[in-house]
């Protein structure tokens, strides 16, 4: 028996091309598995902080993770451009500062 429903179970039916066409139609409008492109504001789950490999982040993930990193510094100094600027965009701040002070007269007047 022929059925042009395009939501029944039943195995006793058979889809009219009308019926397949209509399904058909249907799944064209769906995103491909592979590489799909999404429309309008799509949303993920957050994942756990410790999430590592090929799970989505989200931006609650990301600017929770940023958040994170910036912690409780000065606004002055949120951004690596910024760390850069106050550290003289030197490379090598750590030897810098270290060969400034090794190269400081001793408080005991020696």
């Amino acid at each position: 028996k022929l059925s042009c429903a395009t939501d029944s179970d039943s195995e006793a039916l058979a889809a009219t091309p009308k019926a397949v066409h209509a399904v058909m139609d249907e799944v064209q409008t769906k995103a491909p598995l592979d590489s799909p492109v999404f429309t309008g504001t799509p949303t993920t789950p957050t994942p756990p902080d410790d999430a590592k490999g090929l799970q989505t982040a989200n931006a609650e993930f990301v600017r929770k993770l940023i958040a994170a990193l910036v912690g409780s510094v000065p606004e002055s100094l949120d951004t690596l451009q910024e760390l850069a600027d106050a550290l003289g965009n030197d490379p090598n701040f750590a030897t810098t500062i270290t060969n400034m002070i090794a190269g400081k007269q001793p408080l005991d007047d020696t």
